[in-house]
């Protein structure tokens, strides 16, 4: 569900409301709360986004780390790294400066989630990315990166039909779980088109925008992860995350639902 700041929510609470989510993508349904956009996609600058997740104050810090490339020769597919060791954290956000669309992705972890992830982010061109990090207490932290951009993510011809189907068979999310103790690496890579809207066909229409917006990850039928999602995450998106206290037979679940409609949910056992 779309990740909303609700003044005397705990990150428990807000989590728990997305369950019903994870089960409504498995059986072919998606809440009506669901279906509306965060309006932190709306923002333009990294204040604005930091103000729409509920934010009072947005500050550089170390505590938050980023990593990503100097130099991206082709800005379809920039893998980025964010992570802290920071207590009580509610958000982190990936936000890229230049991108017509600046906020990338917002995601919400339970306890049983680290708070490192990485994801692939589309670049229109070279600009200034950033981590965000919010806080329990209001404060919003960041790291940024300049990052070089080639051949911008918007340059390349869309093979897209104009006209997507929403009940359009999907493709399965390949799962890969390894685990390394009493906890797992999962890695995920979802089947998904996500044209931005930016793009043009071969015969120079338009494309529009059709992307993943929300994602929710279980394990064992309760919600450890969630998301939402702009335009600017990667085709076919990759997501790397950590999951704690994780032990063979547990049974992990990625749904995700994208802004025609169509809906996703896959299983998988861990070994």
């Amino acid at each position: 569900m779309p990740i909303h700041h609700t003044p005397g929510h705990t990150r428990r609470q807000l989590l728990q409301g997305t369950a019903a989510a994870g089960v409504c993508a498995s059986l072919g349904a998606w809440p009506t709360l669901a279906v509306a956009a965060s309006p932190a996609f709306e923002a333009k600058t990294l204040a604005q986004v930091a103000k729409a997740l509920g934010a009072k104050s947005v500050m550089a810090s170390a505590d938050v780390r980023l990593n990503t490339l100097d130099y991206a020769e082709n800005g379809a597919a920039v893998p980025v790294d964010i992570g802290t060791s920071l207590p009580g954290v509610e958000r982190i956000a990936l936000f890229v400066e230049k991108n017509p669309t600046p906020l990338i992705a917002v995601f919400q972890s339970g306890e049983l989630v680290d708070t490192v992830l990485t994801v692939h982010t589309k670049m229109a061109q070279t600009s200034a990315v950033y981590a965000l990090v919010i806080l329990a207490d209001g404060r919003a932290l960041f790291a940024k990166k300049d990052v070089k951009v080639v051949l911008g993510s918007c340059g390349a011809v869309s093979e897209t039909p104009d006209n997507v189907d929403a009940k359009r068979a999907t493709e399965p999310t390949r799962i890969r779980v390894q685990i390394q103790g009493d906890s797992a690496l999962v890695r995920m890579r979802m089947a998904h088109e996500m044209e931005s809207g930016q793009r043009k066909n071969a015969a120079g229409k338009l494309v529009p925008a059709w992307h993943i917006d929300q994602v929710t990850v279980q394990l064992n039928g309760k919600p450890v992860l969630t998301a939402d999602w702009g335009p600017g995450v990667s085709r076919n998106p990759y997501l790397q995350f950590t999951l704690k206290k994780a032990k063979a037979g547990d049974k992990l679940t990625v749904g995700w639902r994208d802004n025609k409609g169509a809906l996703r949910s896959d299983d998988q056992l861990l070994v």
